[in-house]
């Protein structure tokens, strides 16, 4: 009769224990887990370039120097040319500042077109094809 107790709390530790199993294990047992691959690649990003704006078409601008020697002259014979004779007036440290700034603003654009052309080249050229970083696979 103790053969009979033991047997039955044995089957049952053994099918609690397979169930367990079972239950933990789930589906996974039954098909192999994908392998998982890493692929770097590197893609260039398509940014499209704009047209260049038409370059600039200044007009001819006629800067008169005037002094109290010439002044007479100078106004008769710009009477007689263009007119009527208004005065703008700039000391000489004014016309040196005016000077400076076109002077800065002129290197202000240039240094701007220079990092447009960067930008385009660095857009529209493409890398060589055959250039491969070091990669373990390499080897």
């Amino acid at each position: 009769m103790a053969l009979q107790r033991t047997y039955g709390v044995t089957s049952w530790a053994i099918l609690v224990t397979l169930m367990s199993i079972l239950f933990l294990a789930g589906c996974s047992s039954l098909r192999p887990e994908p392998e998982i691959k890493t692929v770097t690649k590197i893609e260039r990003i398509q940014i499209p370039t704009v047209a260049r704006p038409k370059a600039l078409q200044l007009s001819d601008t006629r800067v008169f120097v005037v002094t109290k020697d010439n002044y007479e002259e100078f106004v008769k014979e710009f009477e007689e040319t263009y007119g009527e004779v208004a005065y703008v007036a700039l000391s000489m440290k004014d016309y040196e500042n005016l000077a400076l700034n076109i002077a800065d603003i002129k290197r202000f654009l240039e240094q701007q077109e220079q990092i447009i052309v960067y930008y385009e080249k660095a857009v529209t050229e493409e890398r060589d094809t055959n250039d491969t970083p070091n990669s373990e696979t390499s080897r």
